[in-house]
């Protein structure tokens, strides 16, 4: 490795071992009564959207050291449509918000502070009475909101994918709005963001292998497709993918 790649290495490392010893000496925008960044998104007005279960009577439970065990990453998928109760429960357990007051939202994953810096996004590909479709996932309200469904999705998102669709049943797409948790942690922040879009990432991981599913998780995607398939870029970015499907 050159000394320029060597130097940006050193300097990336920053990000994975902050010392918290710092943040007493920050004023941050929390501290200064600067104005609360929204906690999570809402759908666009007139858009599409899709009400999802909360109760899951056709799915049968496995324990946990089941899924754990079993759980390993898969990149090949049976043709086989999955149904909107899984789609439903896939959420449920990994991104929903169980409980929010100002400034504070507790989510079926940990994130830092309570802060919320994640906002969850899916391509709907294969399931039962639905067409292909992109959606963005409405935490608080446990529902979808429609984005995109127009000819060629599939292509584009293949495409932000680096051409790793490989037939799967559903994709997830895991943001970031580093705002959230740098209005109370600063540059201490990053660390955290990362962490949690892995937290999301095991519990889907694991939630899949409960309906029979594979799941493998991306981070080999490209990021200026992916942002913009989604409508976002500097402020939000796409941080981790999974893809999901019928072993």
């Amino acid at each position: 490795m050159n000394d320029y790649v060597k130097n940006e290495i050193k300097n990336n490392r920053r990000a994975i071992k902050e010392d918290w010893r710092e943040l007493k000496d920050i004023k941050t925008d929390r501290q200064l009564n600067m104005e609360r960044p929204v906690m999570f998104k809402q759908a666009k007005v007139g858009s599409k959207i899709i009400k999802l279960e909360k109760e899951f009577p056709n799915i049968k439970q496995k324990t946990l050291t089941e899924c754990i065990k079993n759980r390993k990453s898969l990149r090949s998928y049976k043709d086989q449509n999955l149904t909107l109760e899984e789609v439903s429960y896939l959420l449920w357990e990994t991104s929903r918000v169980d409980s929010y007051k100002p400034g504070v939202t507790f989510r079926s994953i940990p994130t830092a502070g309570a802060t919320n810096s994640m906002e969850t996004y899916v391509f709907l590909n294969k399931i039962e009475g639905l067409n292909k479709g992109l959606y963005l996932y409405i935490q608080d309200k446990h529902q979808l909101s429609l984005i995109d469904d127009t000819l060629g999705i599939e292509e584009r998102v293949n495409e932000a994918l680096y051409g790793q669709l490989r037939g799967a049943s559903i994709i997830f797409f895991f943001t970031a709005t580093p705002y959230r948790t740098e209005y109370k942690y600063a540059h201490l922040s990053h660390k955290m963001i990362a962490i949690e879009a892995g937290h999301a990432g095991q519990n889907l991981s694991l939630a899949a292998e409960v309906i029979n599913c594979g799941a493998v998780m991306l981070a080999a995607y490209i990021q200026e497709f992916s942002d913009k398939l989604l409508g976002i870029g500097d402020e939000e970015f796409v941080t981790y993918v999974g893809a999901i499907g019928k072993r």
